[in-house]
């Protein structure tokens, strides 16, 4: 070997060294558990407002407009309309031109996963006992299955994330990152109508930051902190408005919490059922931070935004991944804490492993079987989305009325969550409209509570379709609508497979 060559491969094996010495059990359960997260949310879509989302973005992106009312419904046509998500349907419709649904997935799992490593970064990353940071952010993808897929909601909780990061780096004096925060808001006001959950934690922040300034007035932390916090608010504030809704935007928010019908019969707006097994996971976090405050005293801004993201979660379903944005870090730094605090009374340790070649090539190994199996489950699930699809909705029904179109007629009444799935198939057919879809507060709480009359076949049930002048309903097979229909000499049943019915008036 000449000299130069020996020079040269002097600093290779040097800097494989290193390597092989960095690569340990620590980085065999944090990376592990990083590159194992995307299974738990990649999967099939199987989100009913997924397809008239598509719908929308590719009308916003033929007109490069916003539609001003609702054009879906025969119902409530031409109601005006805040779509508060006009810029993320818009994105969704040139991702799914490019690459279908298998590229939605993907795309919306790495906004999913980005928003974990933020989880990760804000619970002390590799600062923290990597048993304590592996199991925490593991536990936190758990909390999320009811909700995680290929939705703009993930556009939330990635901010969320962020926003959360920012907040604790600055309270803890390290970063000055959340005067970015309006910018980000102009961005998220543009994507996804979760922005106004911005405003809940830096109203938890405030609070804290208020009342520690109002029990120690000498200490000029809490009165800096508090004014920075306060121009950040409102500068996020004025960055809202900065959509085409302007103004109106605001108001967005308080007509879905205060909508009773929504919040009463759309069942991600309902509490979570605590008979799912699914909610184990969300259980047992709750209690991990109950008995973590128990056991160490928590900062007040931790325990504002513990209790303002617990009230979230249990009012509605859809906001246990904002729990999980709130608490995963909280739990990780309160946990290792406590760690830290016992461990030499008790002799805790974690499992250390020689570092050796063989034992990091046995690591390397691992990440890469980790990383091959998360992948193939990935693969897998996303391959079952065309019959996931024909499970979920009427596809074949569909087709079916699309060759068949003289055999029904002009206004359907249809299941709820089929809605956005009919309106993706048949816009702009304007004989194809349908009876409600899942945009509730375009639909309005008179047309929800109508849809549920129908749908629990209530005493005024027949007076609904009447007015409405409904002359065929699309519904599931075999739910008690299909079974009155059945039995009526004013309804003709004209289609069934194992999904849906159709019934025309006659």
């Amino acid at each position: 070997m000449s000299t130069a060559t020996a020079a040269l491969e002097l600093p290779r094996r040097r800097a494989a060294s290193v390597l092989l010495d960095r690569i340990n059990l620590k980085l065999l359960v944090l990376a592990g558990v990083l590159l194992a997260l995307p299974a738990t949310f990649i999967s099939a879509n199987r989100d009913p407002d997924f397809w008239w989302h598509l719908r929308d973005g590719q009308w916003i992106v033929a007109h490069l407009a916003v539609p001003a009312g609702d054009i879906y419904t025969y119902t409530v046509a031409g109601r005006p309309w805040i779509d508060h998500e006009y810029l993320g349907e818009a994105l969704m419709w040139l991702g799914y031109q490019a690459g279908g649904t298998l590229l939605l997935g993907l795309a919306f799992g790495a906004v999913t996963w980005f928003g974990f490593v933020l989880l990760f970064r804000a619970g002390g990353g590799r600062s923290q006992p990597y048993l304590i940071a592996g199991a925490g952010l593991a536990l936190g993808a758990l909390v999320g299955l009811p909700i995680w897929s290929a939705r703009l909601q993930m556009v939330t909780f990635f901010f969320a994330c962020l926003e959360l990061l920012w907040l604790r780096s600055f309270l803890a004096g390290r970063s000055r990152w959340i005067y970015a925060l309006p910018l980000v808001m102009v961005v998220w006001a543009n994507l996804h109508g979760g922005w106004a959950v911005a405003f809940v934690f830096l109203g938890a922040v405030l609070a804290a930051e208020a009342a520690g300034w109002a029990l120690k007035p000498a200490d000029p932390a809490h009165r800096r902190r508090l004014l920075v916090l306060a121009l950040v608010t409102v500068g996020s504030l004025l960055a809202v408005g900065a959509t085409p809704n302007g103004v109106s935007l605001y108001a967005y928010p308080l007509q879905t919490i205060a909508s009773s019908a929504q919040q009463n019969s759309i069942i991600e707006w309902l509490s979570p059922n605590f008979h799912d097994p699914r909610m184990r996971a969300f259980e047992l976090m709750v209690m991990l931070l109950v008995a973590g405050f128990a056991l160490r005293r928590p900062s007040l801004p931790d325990l504002l935004l513990s209790l303002a993201a617990l009230a979230l979660a249990l009012q509605a379903t859809r906001n246990l991944v904002l729990f999980v944005a709130v608490c995963t870090p909280i739990l990780v730094i309160t946990w290792s804490e406590i760690w830290r605090r016992e461990r030499p009374g008790l002799r805790w340790r974690l499992p250390e492993v020689p570092r050796s070649a063989f034992v990091s090539t046995m690591v390397v190994f691992a990440l890469v079987g980790t990383a091959g199996g998360a992948a193939q489950h990935v693969a897998d699930g996303l391959r079952q989305q065309p019959a996931l699809t024909a499970f979920d909705f009427p596809v074949d029904a569909s087709n079916w009325i699309a060759a068949h179109p003289d055999e029904v007629g002009t206004r359907m009444f249809n299941q709820y969550a089929w809605g956005g799935y009919l309106a993706y198939r048949f816009y702009p057919r304007p004989d194809r409209r349908v009876f409600i879809f899942g945009e509730a507060e375009l639909m309005g709480d008179p047309l929800l509570y109508d849809y549920q009359r129908v749908q629990d076949i209530t005493p005024q049930w027949q007076a609904v379709l009447h007015r409405h002048r409904v002359d065929t309903v699309l519904f599931n097979a075999g739910t008690p609508l299909d079974v009155l229909l059945g039995s009526r000499s004013d309804w003709r049943q004209v289609y069934r497979d194992p999904v849906a019915v159709i019934y025309v008036k006659k």
